[in-house]
């Protein structure tokens, strides 16, 4: 499956695939739904997830991203891309 990913470096988006498997998702109606991180394909609940800041959908929709990858790589990289991170 074929989505889109913002770099933090280049200030565009970027084609960005994962595994037609994985099932990831920018919405659910039942919070206990089970997901597809979008940036590590860990299996969360939709409730546990965090929204992406960089897999989005074309109108800005951030994907379901798991706690490790938004805390320890997006957050990280959208600081260091304004010269707040360390």
């Amino acid at each position: 499956m074929l989505l889109r990913k913002w770099s933090e470096t280049k200030h565009i988006y970027e084609p960005y695939e994962v595994p037609d498997s994985w099932h990831v998702s920018t919405y659910e109606t039942d919070m206990e739904t089970p997901v597809n991180c979008c940036q590590c394909g860990r299996e969360l609940t939709f409730g546990e997830s965090y929204t992406s800041m960089q897999v989005q959908t074309e109108v800005g929709f951030g994907y379901a991203v798991c706690g490790d990858c938004y805390f320890n790589h997006e957050v990280p990289e959208r600081l260091a891309s304004t010269g707040q991170g360390a």
